[in-house]
């Protein structure tokens, strides 16, 4: 039986262009943050499948706009494995940990969106020079920690575009 190991290399620097992991803390208890779980839309087109939750994770940005989309998104989207298969890729990963996991870890919470400009959180998940994500990201939503154990999610960034 073959096993399959995964090492993270969790070397962090918010504001530095060399990242690997990034994790961040999700409350929907601040009016700054929401979700929207859309997994019942996704399902509508795999009946005959039951797929993992897809969410969209929303933070706004808290500098002044105008006109423009102000919410940076993180999504966490599943399709159906016969999607998977015929157009490749995978899903994005769902890791159950114990709450040590994230000690001595550096972990991104609302304050981090509160207090950072617009495009530092840009430089924070982007590679240098392009909006192409850098690095893997985790998202904690707070909801979801049960019993000393977190579920971490794989999510995509894609920043509010200002005009």
């Amino acid at each position: 039986m073959k096993k399959l190991v995964i090492l993270m290399l969790l070397t962090i620097n918010a504001f530095g262009q060399e990242k690997d992991t990034l994790f961040i803390i999700f409350q929907n208890e601040h009016k700054e943050m929401n979700s929207v779980d859309y997994t019942h839309l996704m399902q509508t087109g795999s009946p005959e499948e039951k797929l993992k939750k897809s969410i969209t994770y929303l933070i706004e940005q808290m500098e002044e706009r105008d006109g423009y989309d102000y919410e940076f998104k993180f999504s966490h989207h599943n399709q159906s494995q016969k999607n998977y298969e015929k157009f490749g890729g995978q899903p994005p990963a769902v890791l159950k940990k114990p709450k040590s996991f994230l000690d001595n870890k550096k972990v991104l919470d609302i304050e981090f969106f509160r207090t950072t400009p617009y495009i530092q959180i840009a430089k924070t998940f982007e590679k240098k020079d392009n909006w192409e994500q850098d690095g893997v990201i985790f998202m904690i939503d707070v909801d979801d920690i049960k019993n000393d154990c977190l579920i971490l999610r794989e999510v995509k960034f894609s920043r509010p575009v200002k005009q």
